[in-house]
């Protein structure tokens, strides 16, 4: 293990150590996740643990730096970080929405190499959303590999981000991440629910 990556695992620990009393802490994540925000549900396997007391969410099975699955919600109009300049917007197509996560992604710290694999159409909780598939070295030079979903809805895009060092640990955890993935439902808002009912 390089400096670089026990440095970054002991401040890991260290954080989630002195946090446990009121931040987050890793704990089992079988079954059904909704997040406080209870903007989406997903089916989370046996044997895999997520960060508790969080919106977004992290969840692992041998450690995120071996392979995790992410949610994150992301709304339109907001920076994605301060490496990019480009911003969703509402009503934009799947692909445009692509291209905007794809900017983000490629100039995110810790991308070195970045290489666009897959750009394709895919659907996320029924709807028309995309699909990315790239390649990377983090900051180690390890090999990684990444799947990235998206939808956007109104004014959020919903993403869900699989990734794994590309030798052993990608393909050995793809499937299950395809099954929670299939598993994930986008919550309608109150207002849409409550005119529903009437």
């Amino acid at each position: 293990m390089s400096a670089t990556r026990k440095s970054l695992w002991t401040l890991v620990v260290a954080i989630l150590t002195t946090a446990c009393a009121s931040g987050p802490r890793w704990v089992a994540a079988g079954g059904t996740y909704t997040p406080p925000s209870n903007r989406y549900t997903m089916q989370l396997p046996q044997g895999w643990r997520r960060l508790e007391g969080q919106d977004w969410l992290l969840t692992s099975r041998d450690g995120p730096f071996l392979q995790s699955l992410s949610v994150r919600i992301i709304e339109v109009d907001k920076p994605l970080g301060k490496s990019t300049k480009k911003v969703l917007a509402r009503g934009m197509l799947p692909q445009e929405a692509a291209e905007v996560i794809q900017d983000a992604i490629a100039s995110s710290p810790g991308m070195q190499g970045m290489k666009l694999l897959e750009n394709a159409p895919a659907e996320l909780d029924g709807r028309p959303g995309f699909k990315l598939v790239v390649g990377y070295k983090d900051e180690d030079g390890l090999k990684m590999k990444a799947v990235v979903y998206g939808v956007l809805v109104g004014d959020s895009l919903y993403q869900l981000t699989y990734r794994a060092p590309e030798r052993y640990y990608f393909q050995q955890d793809l499937a299950t991440a395809e099954q929670m993935r299939a598993t994930f439902r986008i919550a309608q808002p109150a207002a849409v629910q409550t005119r529903g009912a009437n």
